[in-house]
């Protein structure tokens, strides 16, 4: 028999996480609902718990944000178990794109009962190299703004990455020279982003209107470099989920993808930053590998 064990990250949204877990864990104790606890004390502790929890779990709840869901999918797929728990999500990050995406509810205790009561749902995984995502994975100009997002610890939702965008374009000169073959079709040219998404939810926005995470493709974004003025042109397009309408921006999808670029770009999973820049990469999606109680 085997059992439900939480990861909380009590760091989440930049401490207020704390909050979250006592109210899901008082919620739960109350509906009967049996768990052990684990807490993520470090980066990539909450990865190590569910390798670790892989063998004998039935449940795997998650208490946190974008990055504790990646670490632990990506603790869980690592450990080459081929039947892997299932995963419920109560959210608690600032952004919680992809619990989103999935119409996991935002308050805690609707999200429990989602967990005691709900139904599981078979959906894709996105890997990038070694990595896996369940959100979406960038590189370029993105990847860019992600990183100095970690640094707003003030700000919340979309304005964590659309302020350092600002910043990011001010700044951005030459771009990558890219090559990106995908199922046969081959994109050249010099870029400023590609995005690659499992789901419709990335850095707090809808990214990608209609991407459905159970469809065993990836939805990829390719934007061409433009002029500062054009770049910022793209901000309001984002927020009127019409991103992909800018003559500068192709979208596409395929079950794989290998990107070579000229010069190293940082890559972000989920938000979470890669320890290395790269300058080729290969994209590939695990289709219905992960079960979630949504």
């Amino acid at each position: 028999m085997g059992s439900n064990i939480i990861i909380a990250n009590e760091q989440a949204d930049w401490g207020s996480g704390r909050r979250r877990v006592r109210e899901a864990t008082d919620f739960l104790r109350g509906q009967g609902f049996a768990f052990s606890l684990g807490t993520a004390e470090h980066p990539g502790h909450a990865r190590e718990l569910a390798a670790a929890a892989s063998r004998n779990a039935d449940t795997i709840i998650v208490i946190g944000g974008d990055g504790t869901i990646n670490e632990v999918v990506n603790g869980l797929l690592a450990s080459g178990q081929e039947r892997m728990p299932c995963v419920g999500i109560v959210p608690a990050g600032s952004s919680n794109d992809f619990s989103k995406s999935l119409g996991i509810p935002q308050r805690v205790q609707e999200a429990c009962r989602i967990i005691v009561n709900g139904r599981t749902r078979d959906v894709d995984v996105g890997q990038a190299g070694s990595h896996y995502f369940c959100s979406a994975s960038c590189l370029g100009y993105f990847a860019e703004v992600a990183a100095r997002s970690l640094r707003m610890k003030r700000l919340r939702g979309s304005l964590r990455y659309v302020v350092p965008a600002f910043s990011v374009i001010r700044e951005m000169s030459a771009g990558w020279e890219m090559t990106v073959r995908a199922d046969g079709n081959e994109f050249r040219g010099a870029y400023a982003v590609l995005l690659v998404g499992n789901a419709p939810r990335f850095g707090g926005l809808t990214m990608l209107p209609g991407a459905r995470p159970d469809d065993g493709v990836l939805d990829c974004l390719l934007i061409e470099m433009a002029s500062k003025w054009e770049a910022l042109q793209l901000i309001p397009l984002v927020y009127r989920k019409a991103l992909e309408r800018h003559r500068r921006v192709t979208r596409f999808q395929a079950a794989s993808l290998s990107v070579t670029l000229n010069h190293a770009s940082q890559v972000c999973n989920d938000g979470e930053m890669c320890s290395s820049p790269v300058r080729s990469i290969n994209y590939s999606v695990l289709p219905r590998r992960l079960r979630v109680i949504c």
